[in-house]
């Protein structure tokens, strides 16, 4: 590796389908471009307008309300899904753990599948809302970019999330579907319902542009 002032450039693959390159903040991998840090600070404003439409959402729900259940609509191309279990637990929820998607589809594939796996996925979230799931909010796609964000109550993201089947299944066809994806965990501290902002913690990336994945890691903090 070499060093350019305090920003660490990283040159090499991971070794092994389970290994992973660890950057810190301001590191940089220059045949990656997808992984630097400016376009996590883009990500990061995306996901703050996502959490803003979501509280503006919340703002008109009644002091009663159950969950909204799976609201879907689309706009001059531009999809958008909202999915909220307990709309009581989400109104109420503090130091809420953020997770953001972001993944550049390839072209020339037929994306359907992704949204029929979605909406399986949309189907059990009140099977885990019991486990820490808020809310799922997906806009897109735009500018070849398809990203959601998806809301826990819990300190971290849940295990029994990972044993889904149906975000199994998503996570396997992902590679035939996307050149590269950021997948970036954070915190938005208070009540949600307040004006506290996400925080970025971790980003793990993922590069289905060669014959194997390569993946990363970035701590922010």
């Amino acid at each position: 590796m070499a060093t350019t002032g305090s920003r660490t450039t990283h040159g090499g693959r991971a070794r092994g389908a389970a290994a992973a390159v660890l950057l810190g903040p301001g590191d940089l991998v220059p045949e990656r471009p997808f992984t630097d840090p400016e376009e996590g600070m883009d990500d990061l404003l995306v996901m703050s307008r996502m959490l803003a439409l979501e509280r503006e959402v919340a703002h008109t729900w009644g002091p009663e309300i159950d969950g909204p259940g799976i609201t879907e609509q689309t706009d001059e191309g531009r999809r958008q899904l909202l999915a909220v279990p307990d709309g009581r637990a989400l109104l109420k929820a503090r130091d809420v753990t953020a997770v953001g998607f972001f993944g550049c589809l390839r072209d020339g594939v037929d994306h359907a599948i992704l949204f029929d796996h979605e909406r399986r996925i949309a189907q059990t979230f009140p099977d885990y809302a019991a486990a820490g799931f808020l809310s799922y909010l997906d806009v897109g796609p735009e500018h070849g970019r398809y990203g959601n964000l998806i809301l826990f109550w819990t300190p971290t993201v849940p295990e029994q999330w990972h044993r889904n089947p149906a975000h199994s299944q998503a996570v396997e066809v992902a590679p035939a579907h996307y050149e590269y994806i950021r997948l970036h965990t954070g915190r938005i501290s208070g009540p949600f319902m307040g004006a506290g902002e996400v925080q970025l913690l971790r980003t793990q990336y993922l590069d289905y542009s060669g014959a194997t994945p390569w993946r990363a890691v970035r701590t922010w903090a």
